[in-house]
């Protein structure tokens, strides 16, 4: 591989890195900021709304844009967006700016989801399912990096922003690579052919494909968002809370590299399924238990379950609607988004009249949604080729 293919690699893998950063932003230090800001968490919570209207927004935009400029300078934009998130939010205590900053954030988050699959078609030709699964394996190492990170500063008592500062650099190690990176001429880009699942009326699963990652999306959003605090809730130390968050992104990471590999011989619906249904049964076991050291073990094997699942949504997606790859991807990343949106809305909403722990319903309401939508994408598709 050549140096400009390395850089061009670093980028798309670095782009996965920082936006698992951001997405633990709010979830991992959700009690700092309440005193940051002085608002309670159910104001607070809706910053990660902002974030997700900004990505939900511009993901097409970012889309057409490459189609016809340098993505390059594209991407250029989107890091910077991100860096505004990660430290304007912590070092400019203002709460209204704040939703600013996350709106910001999401936009760059959207050229993760354009720009670098883009780039891994062109690095990565031959290779580039499995590109795709170690670019998710760095944005769950992204995400308990943030939840770790967090917790170390706090442990050493440390101001929490610095854990945002210190992984910062890996932005701006992007903002300096990226102008003696060449876009033109390093390589064809290639969609990847995949293996087409033809339904004599496949918008019945387009749908319910479509309702799943909203349902995924509100899941890992509201454990993002307020598991830090149900865990100080049961008397437990802010540091120790925020390391339930990195037990969580620890595992997801351990997941997708685990099912890159079980994928190969399992279908995608057989594994959407049976995570599905055992995350819901371990979630809920966790709950019904209620204890500190359950929950750490009950979210480490919902990360372990979870974190390949919205890889998982878009191979199916894109096998569904195999005419139009690019198409699928998109749509897929905007219905998440959607979820992303109203679900802190609703929480908030939820955890103002009932209590924190009301989100622990919540979760295993939607997963036992998603658990029987799954069983039907199964049906559905098990016997197509």
């Amino acid at each position: 591989m050549d140096t400009n293919k390395k850089k061009l690699a670093y980028l798309a893998f670095a782009m996965h890195f920082i936006t698992g950063v951001v997405c633990m932003l709010i979830g991992s230090s959700m009690s700092l900021l309440v005193e940051l800001y002085q608002k309670p968490v159910e104001e607070v919570v809706l910053l990660g709304s902002a974030f997700s209207l900004g990505r939900t927004l511009t993901v097409y935009l970012v889309g057409k844009l490459s189609e016809k400029y340098n993505p390059l300078k594209i991407l250029f934009g989107g890091v910077c967006g991100i860096l505004a998130f990660m430290l304007a939010t912590v070092l400019i205590p203002n709460y209204y700016l704040a939703f600013v900053w996350a709106f910001l954030g999401g936009a760059g988050m959207s050229c993760q989801d354009a720009i670098s699959p883009l780039i891994l078609s062109r690095v990565f030709t031959k290779n580039y399912s499995s590109s795709l699964s170690a670019g998710q394996s760095l944005y769950g190492l992204g995400g308990f990096a943030m939840s770790f990170m967090i917790g170390f500063m706090l442990h050493g008592n440390l101001p929490f922003s610095y854990a945002n500062i210190v992984l910062s650099i890996v932005g701006f190690s992007m903002l300096v690579i990226i102008p003696s990176t060449k876009w033109e001429g390093s390589g064809e880009t290639e969609e990847e052919k995949v293996k087409p699942i033809k339904l004599k009326n496949p918008r019945p699963a387009k749908f319910i494909v479509c309702v799943i990652v909203i349902l995924y999306c509100s899941i890992c959003g509201s454990l993002a968002s307020y598991m830090t605090t149900i865990m100080e809730s049961l008397g437990n130390s802010q540091e120790v809370s925020a390391y339930i968050l990195s037990v969580y992104n620890l595992f997801a990471l351990l997941g997708s590299l685990a099912f890159a590999v079980i994928l190969r011989k399992v279908s995608e619906s057989a594994v959407l399924a049976f995570n599905s249904i055992s995350t819901l049964l371990v979630f809920t076991a966790s709950v019904l238990i209620n204890k500190t050291a359950f929950y750490f073990v009950g979210m480490a094997i919902t990360g372990f379950f979870t974190g390949v699942l919205f890889s998982i949504i878009v191979a199916i997606a894109t096998r569904i609607d195999y005419e139009h790859i690019s198409l699928a991807g998109a749509y897929i990343s905007m219905f998440g988004g959607i979820g992303d949106i109203i679900t802190p809305v609703i929480t908030s909403k939820l955890v103002s009249i009932y209590s924190v722990h009301v989100i622990n319903k919540v979760v295993i309401i939607l997963l036992v949604f998603m658990s029987l939508l799954s069983a039907v994408i199964y049906k559905i598709t098990r016997k197509e080729a």
